[in-house]
């Protein structure tokens, strides 16, 4: 029966070391599927911020184009508006060279009549003086 015993002890350690080899390999595998799940969460988690951030960069992409849009339409309508400015501009520096030149035209009317009434009243300073010295020669 030693013989018998010793053979159910060795078919006892054989069982249980398959039980702890069959043990360490499911813990092996449970320690593989638990990488597998972080590393799958990991990925997800990754995969959220980058749809986040692509959401972002479209967003950003739209008011861009949108900003780039109404610039585009406002350019035209500021130009529009800077032309008509520019025209009143020239209206009003036309209307005022034209006082000017009518200013400058009266300024030389002005200058020819004081010239004239300043000749008329040499001429009759003179006048008073020849009488006068016709006078004292007469005298």
């Amino acid at each position: 029966m030693a013989a018998s015993d010793s053979l159910q002890d060795e078919r006892d350690r054989i069982a249980n070391e398959r039980e702890h080899v069959a043990n360490e390999r499911d813990r092996v595998a449970d320690a593989r599927d638990s990488v597998a799940d972080q590393r799958e969460a990991a990925s997800d988690a990754r995969d959220l911020d980058l749809d986040e951030k692509e959401q972002q960069l479209a967003n950003l992409e739209r008011m861009l184009d949108e900003r780039g849009r109404a610039l585009r339409e406002a350019v035209p309508d500021m130009v529009r508006r800077q032309q008509e400015a520019i025209d009143r501009s020239r209206d009003v520096l036309k209307r005022a060279e034209q006082r000017l030149v009518r200013a400058e035209a009266s300024l030389q009317r002005s200058r020819g009549a004081m010239q004239r009434d300043d000749a008329e009243i040499q001429r009759e300073v003179a006048s008073s003086d020849e009488d006068k010295s016709a006078e004292r020669s007469g005298t």
